[in-house]
């Protein structure tokens, strides 16, 4: 039997790849037309004339018409000395204002994700959403931040940063066009640097430690944390310091965060070391940011956390402890190296990252809502936890979730001057906990394996504008057996500050 539905949807699919791809074609094409040479014989443009009043004051005369009186001069005192010269004004405090807008297009084949991919699950084929499209137009990454240097004392120096964007929750029950066009404050980083010859620290909220983050991560338009990707943002305290050198440098750093359940009593403890050639340097881009021009580097990074969960009962009296670790091997290796950033063309780069670990789902990208199993006479439990971390299994015991993955990418930068460039990424987790063995054979909120892969072009139209044209495919396996898959053409365009 025919599907219309189907049809509509493949329908929709081309329209929406043909219409981005005329855009992005004709926004490239304007970047590849270089501007009209200047005439050298064509005269000169006249100077614009003067504004009436100006005129006036130009044509007056010098002493007023014989029929007028001159006033009086006024008195010896009364005439004002001449005024000084402005004495300027200077701080040694430097702030930046950055940031960025941006415009992204979006067509996904399922009713399965808003604009983020991320650790959402895909609907399945026999269900309405896993078997029709959506389009999706938003502004919401957009984002803007403050830099704050304060003057160097003793050679301690000091930095603040407060960056914001308009992904914040908001409630549930908010109709889709406030969601799109009225996006909510988010706060992604809010910190202080110190850094000095011997010890640097960072107190706030930024980027975990864990993965040697955001220095690893892809270059895709997708926004993060794409399937299987450390990527995470937590209020915490770090201290470390980079020991530099003309061969290398060397950076080890230690860190408590907040941990993922405040009830733990416990912070998340974190602790990497990095190490960066300087002799082997390449062109990197985060995301889809600006380009980076940073030596080869290795970092090794782990994570340990202390859970307590009440117990698996409607009225908890007591608890129950588990442990939850991770492990993540990252890299970034210049695979034909770059002597600077203005000389990016032909430049070839791999990123990768491996992880494993338990207890860990909310800092890798991956959807695991694994609910504990019903209790009996229809009594409801609440665990003082959020889901995916850990599960009560069917004897009462409190088991974590266990994921393994990886992901690797290529970056290549097109010549002469590398303004185009194309990459690709691939990504693979698993877990240990969503099997027909443990009995989640008919679990639709959780899977056991997932899978993505994207392609990217990218065109810096100028050096503060940027277009990128990717396609993303998603792939989720399900305890049984089971694939639901979505596939997405993201058009965006960025204009950075």
């Amino acid at each position: 039997m025919d599907n219309p539905g189907a049809s509509n949807m493949n329908q929709s699919k081309v329209a929406n790849l043909v219409g981005a791809s005329i855009f992005f074609v004709a926004a490239v094409a304007h970047a590849q037309t270089p501007p009209p040479a200047p005439d050298a014989t064509a005269p000169q443009a006249a100077a614009p004339a003067a504004p009436a009043d100006a005129q006036a004051d130009a044509q007056a005369p010098a002493t007023p018409p014989a029929d007028v009186a001159a006033p009086a001069a006024p008195p010896a005192e009364a005439v004002k000395p001449a005024a000084k010269d402005p004495v300027p004004v200077t701080s040694k405090w430097k702030a930046t204002i950055y940031g960025m807008a941006e415009f992204d297009i979006m067509h996904d084949t399922t009713e399965s994700f808003g604009e983020s991919v991320g650790a959402t699950v895909i609907q399945r084929e026999d269900t309405y959403a896993g078997s029709h499209g959506r389009t999706h137009f938003t502004a919401r990454n957009s984002r803007f931040g403050v830099r704050v240097n304060a003057p160097e004392v003793s050679g301690i120096k000091t930095t603040a940063v407060l960056e914001l964007d308009f992904f914040g929750n908001q409630p549930p029950t908010v109709s889709e066009a406030s969601l799109v066009s009225s996006g909510t404050f988010r706060l992604r980083q809010a910190h202080i640097k110190v850094e000095s010859d011997y010890v640097d620290l960072l107190i706030g909220q930024g980027y975990h430690l864990f993965g040697w983050q955001p220095f690893f991560f892809p270059a895709t338009t997708s926004f993060f944390p794409v399937m299987n990707q450390v990527f995470g943002r937590m209020p915490q305290l770090r201290v470390g310091h980079n020991f530099k050198s003309d061969a290398a440098n060397v950076e080890i750093a230690a860190a408590v965060l907040k941990p993922p359940q405040r009830d733990s009593e416990v912070p998340d403890m974190q602790a990497g070391l990095r190490i960066g050639v300087n002799g082997w340097k390449g062109i990197h881009t985060l995301g889809a940011g600006g380009m980076l021009h940073d030596p080869l580097s290795i970092g090794v990074s782990g994570v340990f956390r202390h859970l307590r969960v009440n117990e698996h009962s409607a009225t908890p009296t007591e608890l129950r402890s588990a442990n939850g670790y991770g492990l993540s091997v990252d890299a970034m290796i210049p695979i034909i190296p770059a002597k600077a950033l203005d000389d990016a063309g032909n430049a070839l780069t791999l990123t990768g990252s491996f992880f494993s670990g338990t207890g860990i789902a909310d800092i890798v990208g991956v959807a695991s809502n694994v609910p504990h199993p019903p209790l009996p006479d229809g009594a409801v439990y609440t665990p003082n936890i959020d889901n995916g971390l850990v599960v009560y299994d069917a004897n009462n015991n409190l088991k974590t979730i266990g994921w393994t993955g990886f992901m690797v990418g290529l970056q290549y930068y097109l010549p002469p001057s590398g303004r185009f460039s194309v990459s690709g990424n691939y990504t693979q987790g698993s877990n240990d906990r969503v099997t027909e063995e443990n009995g989640y054979l008919a679990l639709r909120t959780a899977y056991h394996e997932s899978r993505y892969i994207d392609g990217n072009l990218f065109a810096d139209i100028t050096p503060a504008i940027r277009a990128g044209l990717s396609f993303q495919y998603s792939e989720q396996t399900f305890a049984d057996g089971v694939t639901a898959t979505n596939e997405r053409i993201k058009l965006s365009l960025y204009s950075f500050f």
